[in-house]
């Protein structure tokens, strides 16, 4: 499959950028799976925030959402309601098996800067569940497009789901991280595609979705490498926490 090249422009600085008209972005961080395979929490264990300038710990899950509370509107051309102060691009964090564990976790984040969460009732039925609510969301809400992200892709930076966001104001089309010779998330879906989620079901994510865009020329793939590395077990984490030792 031939997947349309990155323009050049998306790798420009964001001064080099020439202003664009807004749009209002969703991002959803999908947090609501078992994590059979990790045999615990998988979000809740410590790693070394990414984020902060001291040293120091904290849950996968809170230190994924700090990472995607750094993304400015104002940075991203992204709508803002206040054009006098600095804003944030919305978020919505998706909870369902260790809700009971994960929302207080995050209490701290979400009193210093607000985003909205979303219980997931079905998510044993898989992660087609999901990512069908977390559409019906954006959707009822008006946004122009949502970014899928995953907490676990622990190594992917700011600077990684800016790329993301920048391309897609760029092309207009639907953007995907490549890596591994695949495409997958982290990645935009404009509101035009978010319809064809309510088809998915099971286990079924937006890879699917995402091979049908590239095929039809609707979609935007760029590198991001570093979206290869996630968390599915302990040995996972084991490798990634000696990695940043």
């Amino acid at each position: 499959m031939t997947l349309p090249p990155v323009p050049k422009s998306a790798a420009l600085t964001l001064a080099e950028q020439t202003p664009r008209s807004s749009k209002r972005l969703l991002i959803v961080v999908l947090a609501a799976g078992e994590s059979k395979r990790f045999e615990g929490v998988k979000l809740a264990q410590l790693i070394p925030s990414l984020s902060a300038t001291e040293t120091r710990e904290q849950a996968i899950i809170c230190t994924h959402v700090e990472l995607l509370q750094q993304l400015h509107c104002q940075d991203l051309y992204l709508e803002r309601q206040d054009t006098h102060s600095p804003q944030y691009a919305p978020l919505l964090v998706i909870l369902g098996a260790h809700q009971h564990v994960l929302q207080p976790l995050l209490a701290e984040l979400n009193s210093r800067q607000p985003f909205d969460i979303l219980i997931n009732p079905h998510w044993h039925t898989g992660l087609a569940s999901s990512v069908s609510l977390a559409a019906s969301y954006a959707k009822e809400q008006g946004f122009d497009a949502m970014l899928l992200t995953l907490a676990d892709q622990v190594a992917l930076s700011a600077d990684d789901y800016r790329q993301l966001i920048l391309t897609w104001h760029e092309t207009g089309k639907d953007v995907a991280a490549h890596y591994l010779d695949d495409l997958g998330v982290p990645a935009i879906f404009n509101a035009s595609t978010l319809p064809l989620f309510t088809h998915l079901s099971g286990d079924r994510g937006a890879k699917s979705i995402l091979k049908q865009q590239a095929q039809q020329g609707a979609l935007v793939a760029i590198t991001l490498p570093r979206a290869a590395i996630d968390i599915d077990t302990q040995a996972d984490l084991a490798s990634w926490l000696a990695l940043k030792e």
